[in-house]
């Protein structure tokens, strides 16, 4: 089966599995229920997005994910994590990873993820020089659960040692904080596919001037692969997917 090319435009399903945390500019308000999740995740996968990125921290979005998709999974490429867990703890042993990728997997109703990273807590770099987390991706990769492995963490220091070894990058970049610039920059020049994370930080920025920056005048504008932006609107989602196409035509 040939996977589709991946969109410069990917949903990140955060808000459709939990309501939005207080560091959200949407905290407080409501989750979107079964029936209006399914409508977003069809639209926007009928919109030509996709990626789809989720995690077990997320709630219910893996649930939803499975649920909605599942007919369509030859449609999009979908990317979950490892790590933390839906109360925020983490959870980086042998066991307990192997446990968290085996429930996805059943819980997004798919034989595999086409992208697998390490969800980071603030100590990154601990997870790399003090678990088995790389070795057991590595294993995962091999017996074919997951077809890249790669790493969404916090410190330069850990994500510039993840690029010895990860397939793709997810990296927090947005105009209100530049500071990964020469991560982009080296995890491009690595080979490693890069997404783009907190675009809008947290929804704090207005979409037209964030995309507009990363397509335009950002420094590294030519060096990530899919820039990840979550929402619970289905017509926010057409507005940011017409933004991309007028500004990264």
């Amino acid at each position: 089966m040939i996977s589709p090319q991946l969109s410069t435009l990917g949903f990140g399903a955060y808000q459709i599995g939990k309501s939005p945390a207080p560091k959200y500019a949407s905290t407080g308000s409501p989750m979107p229920t079964e029936t209006e999740a399914e409508s977003i995740l069809q639209g926007v996968i009928d919109l030509g997005i996709t990626l789809i990125d989720t995690a077990p921290a997320y709630g219910m979005s893996e649930a939803r994910i499975g649920k909605s998709l599942s007919s369509r999974r030859d449609e999009f490429l979908l990317s979950t994590k490892v790590g933390e867990l839906d109360d925020g703890t983490f959870d980086f042993s042998e066991p307990g990873m192997l446990t968290s990728i085996e429930h996805s997997l059943k819980t997004l109703q798919t034989d595999y993820v086409d992208y697998l990273l390490i969800h980071a807590p603030p100590d990154d770099n601990a997870v790399l020089t003090e678990t088995s987390a790389v070795e057991l991706l590595h294993d995962v990769k091999q017996r074919g659960l997951a077809k890249q492995i790669g790493f969404s963490g916090k410190s330069k220091e850990a994500q510039l040692s993840a690029l010895q070894w990860a397939d793709v990058m997810m990296i927090e970049y947005s105009v209100a904080n530049q500071s990964n610039e020469d991560v982009i920059s080296a995890a491009h020049q690595s080979g490693a596919t890069v997404f783009i994370k907190k675009a809008l930080n947290s929804g704090h920025l207005q979409a037209e001037n964030a995309i507009k920056f990363l397509f335009q005048d950002s420094p590294v504008k030519h060096q990530f692969d899919s820039i990840v932006i979550g929402s619970k609107s289905l017509s926010r989602m057409k507005e940011n997917d017409s933004l991309f196409r007028s500004l990264g035509s």
